[in-house]
């Protein structure tokens, strides 16, 4: 855990931010890539990133303020919302906020929705993996208390720490917390290899058009469902308490995927419609 990368004086970088900043500029460099292999218009595509990884970060803040805990601290200090520098994004609201923003800027402009959002979801499924690596280095996202040879201990006035003082299980802000699962390196581990699985083999072998997203919709939202029951961060729980936000958002993003992946693609529906046209035109 390291929240602050380098100081000088009063400046301080962030080491969450770092991270997110090489994750934006990386996973949009591999959309452009994208973008240009599959001879797709580039300028509309680039315009359509800046206006959805916005939307994106928007998302990612507002459900961060909304369902991880901290609501009635920004309603008490709603300039607190504004203090992006200090962290704060919930990654389910990239995905909630940019999505349907992708959808409606590629209607628009009547392009192949779902070749651009194959693009699309490689640059997003790299920044996944890193960025978790991030929550990491910034000590959110943590796991359950554990005794396991894995398990991390974080800074003393942490957020692992905030949260067990909540808790009753530390007495003192000032004591060294209990060693937690560290649930951030293996989110890493996994949306990383799920990337590289997107990257390496399905790009090149993908049947049809979608593909590459609705796997990784179903992909990601397996695992976001089950390493849910093992992290301790506040991050509002339904039911009570049997699931929490981002589990029920992996719910729909799951069932998005499959019907993605077994309803049929845009070109096939384009060319029965062109088909029942034709038997139309002859009868």
């Amino acid at each position: 855990m390291r929240p602050t990368l380098f100081s000088i004086g009063d400046f301080s970088v962030s080491s969450f931010y770092f991270v997110v900043f090489i994750c934006v500029i990386v996973g949009n460099f591999l959309t452009w890539w994208e973008i240009r292999r599959n001879k797709l218009d580039i300028k509309m595509a680039l315009q359509g990133a800046v206006i959805t990884t916005t939307m994106g970060y928007l998302g990612a803040r507002a459900m961060h303020i909304v369902f991880d805990g901290f609501l009635d601290i920004y309603i008490q200090k709603p300039l607190a919302i504004f203090a992006v520098w200090k962290g704060g994004l919930a990654f389910y609201g990239t995905v909630i906020f940019g999505l349907p923003t992708a959808v409606w800027w590629f209607t628009k402009h009547k392009a192949p929705l779902m070749k651009y959002l194959d693009c699309y979801v490689l640059g997003l499924a790299f920044g996944l993996g890193l960025g978790r690596f991030a929550c990491y280095l910034n000590g959110c996202c943590f796991g359950e208390i554990s005794a396991s040879p894995f398990a991390e201990t974080f800074l003393r006035y942490g957020l692992s720490a905030k949260n067990q003082f909540a808790r009753d299980i530390l007495l003192n802000l000032k004591d060294i917390p209990l060693p937690v699962l560290p649930t951030q390196l293996v989110s890493t581990f996994v949306t990383s290899s799920i990337f590289l699985v997107l990257w390496f083999y399905f790009r090149k072998h993908k049947k049809k058009d979608g593909e590459l997203l609705g796997l990784w919709l179903t992909m990601y939202g397996t695992f976001r469902f089950i390493i849910e029951f093992f992290r301790a961060d506040d991050r509002g729980l339904f039911f009570n308490n049997l699931l929490s936000t981002s589990q029920l958002v992996a719910i729909i993003t799951f069932t998005i995927g499959m019907l993605i992946l077994l309803l049929p693609s845009e070109e096939n529906l384009k060319e029965k419609k062109n088909n029942d046209r034709a038997v139309q035109n002859n009868l």
